[in-house]
């Protein structure tokens, strides 16, 4: 039997005009994000042992386009057969304003073999809307769910938090900012203001490519900031062949950054560098070609690159 739920926003439903109270409680959620649950124990779709491919809902309070709704016990749903592979099927809190008095309840929609919100959402604020809980895997001779992947988010004080990345597939809304396993994303316009996720304050970290009587070690990183990369490169350059000769022309090591943290000609830069150890203490230029992530180096005068000498290269620039 499916739990009662207690619901204010929708209008002829008792309570509505909000009380005092149920205003207190609903306006630090309502204007915060479209979607959430207040805890971390609110709505949690677990499976039910002992029942088959069954789950339950746990108790708790949450809000959808304008409404809260509370529930004070567990629900439970059991999801259709299956007679090969898997299928994913979504768990939702289900929004109704079309009846003379507007209700909601927990539903299940079926999906299909991809791990992903099925298009038999609705998603119509005011009509009816669905709040996305958890994808839950049915597989072919098993009794119980096989996964159950955590969508729902939390949001009060500015702040949006969802479990998993797949989260970001109905709280897209432009404008959004959402926190999930230590990546901050935002939901902005993108190039032709087509709008894409964007990570910030990750960062990935790439060694330097390999280059043949050379040893390049350091780290070169790449950080979200905005609409941009900004590419970090911190290396060290050692001679570990023979003694060579520094030029008055560049002449090229190749190849030393990775793909991923190319950019354009308007990054390209000439950087003076200090050769030491191994009986070197000579001064020379460098020139880091961000396009095709070339590096080449001259000397002001001719000399020799001693076995063991180094230089360091510290720049920054955003892709």
């Amino acid at each position: 039997m499916a739990v009662t739920f207690t619901s204010y926003g929708y209008d002829t439903t008792t309570g509505n005009p909000y009380t005092e109270i149920a205003w207190a409680d609903a306006h630090p959620y309502i204007g915060s994000a479209q979607y959430g649950v207040r805890s971390g124990s609110d709505w949690k779709v677990t499976a039910v042992a002992g029942a088959d491919r069954t789950v339950s809902i746990a108790e708790g309070f949450g809000w959808g386009s304008g409404v809260i709704d509370k529930t004070v016990a567990n629900d439970t749903i059991q999801l259709d057969t299956i007679s090969s592979g898997s299928r994913w099927d979504l768990i939702v809190a289900r929004r109704d304003w079309t009846p003379t008095s507007g209700e909601t309840k927990f539903m299940k929609i079926n999906g299909g073999s991809t791990k992903a919100i099925p298009g038999g959402r609705l998603l119509t604020p005011g009509g009816i809307d669905d709040q996305p809980l958890a994808l839950v895997q049915v597989t072919a001779g098993q009794t119980q769910p096989t996964a159950i992947v955590d969508l729902r988010c939390w949001a009060t004080n500015g702040g949006l938090v969802a479990k998993d990345d797949l989260a970001k597939a109905y709280l897209n809304r432009l404008g959004t900012e959402l926190y999930i396993n230590g990546t901050e994303w935002r939901y902005i316009p993108g190039a032709n203001d087509v709008p894409e996720w964007i990570a910030t304050g990750a960062v990935t970290t790439y060694a330097p490519l390999s280059v043949t009587g050379y040893s390049l070690t350091g780290t070169i990183t790449s950080e979200q900031v905005g609409t941009k990369r900004r590419i970090v490169v911190d290396i060290n350059v050692m001679r570990t062949g023979a003694t060579g000769e520094i030029p008055t022309s560049f002449a090229s090591f190749g190849a030393v950054l990775p793909t991923a943290v190319r950019g354009n000609s308007t990054n390209d830069k000439y950087l003076p560098v200090a050769l030491s150890g191994g009986s070197n203490n000579g001064h020379a230029t460098v020139f880091l070609d961000t396009t095709t992530g070339v590096l080449m180096i001259k000397g002001v005068t001719q000399f020799n690159w001693t076995t063991g000498a180094l230089f360091t290269l510290n720049y920054t620039y955003y892709i």
